[in-house]
C-alpha cells in the first residue's frame, strides 16, 4: 500500500460529518438504478484506483452575473456534489465505503450561461460543488476549516470551472469528479462486480 502524506489522512469518520451536515444517503436504487437501458454508467473504477463519475445535472436555466443567479447556481452545485457523494457511497458498497476514498483528484465543472463572454462567475458557481467535497472529506472551504485549513485535505482537488454551455435538460451546472481509492480495493470491485455501476 502507498503511504499518503499525513495532511491527506483523516482522523475523523466521513459518516460523522455527513450526519452533522444532515446529508441523507438515501437508497442504492435512488442513486444507482439498475443498468437495464441506461446509456451511460454512474461511476467507473480503474485498476489504478482512480474513480470517475459521470456528469450530473442540477438546477435549471442559464446563470448570469446577477448575485441571486450566482447564489442559485452555487446551491445547484452543492446539490450536484451531494448527489455524487451519494453515488460514490453506493458504488463502493458492499466492498468499501466513503472512508476508503484517499483523496479527490479533479473536478470538471460546466456551467450553463449565455456565452459570448457575458458571464464571468463560473468559479463561484462551481464552488458549491467543491464545498460539498471539502465538507465531507476535508478541505479549505469546509465547515470545519479554520484559517483555510481543515483536519484533512483529502477533499481538496484540482478544478476547471467553465461556462458557456447549453447543458442537458437546461440544467445550471453539470460537474464531474475524479477520486483516488486504494488500487487493491478497486481491483477487488472490478473482479467481483465489474468496473461500472
Amino acid at each position: 500500500m502507498i503511504e499518503i502524506h499525513s495532511s491527506w489522512k483523516r482522523d475523523f469518520d466521513v459518516y460523522d460529518r455527513l450526519k452533522k451536515l444532515n446529508i441523507d444517503l438515501g437508497t442504492k436504487g435512488d442513486s444507482i438504478p439498475a443498468p437495464t437501458g441506461r446509456r451511460i454508467c454512474n461511476l467507473t473504477f480503474t485498476p489504478s484506483g482512480l474513480v470517475f463519475t459521470s456528469g450530473t445535472g442540477a438546477g435549471s436555466g442559464a446563470v448570469t452575473n446577477d448575485d441571486q443567479d450566482v447564489q442559485a447556481g452555487y446551491e445547484s452545485g452543492r446539490e450536484a456534489g451531494i448527489s455524487h457523494i451519494r453515488t460514490l457511497h453506493w458504488g463502493l458498497d458492499p466492498f468499501g465505503n466513503l472512508n476508503d476514498v484517499w483523496y479527490c483528484v479533479k473536478c470538471i465543472g460546466m456551467v450553463n450561461s449565455h456565452g459570448g463572454g457575458s458571464f464571468s462567475k463560473s468559479p463561484q458557481v462551481v464552488d458549491g460543488y467543491t464545498k460539498a467535497f471539502h465538507d465531507v472529506f476535508g478541505g479549505p472551504l469546509s465547515e470545519w476549516a479554520e484559517d483555510g485549513m481543515d483536519k484533512s485535505l483529502s477533499g481538496w482537488h484540482a478544478r476547471s470551472a467553465v461556462a458557456g454551455f447549453d447543458l442537458p435538460g437546461h440544467c445550471q451546472i453539470e460537474p464531474e469528479m475524479i477520486l483516488q481509492i486504494d488500487p487493491e480495493l478497486a481491483i477487488r470491485i472490478i473482479r467481483e462486480r465489474g468496473p461500472h455501476v
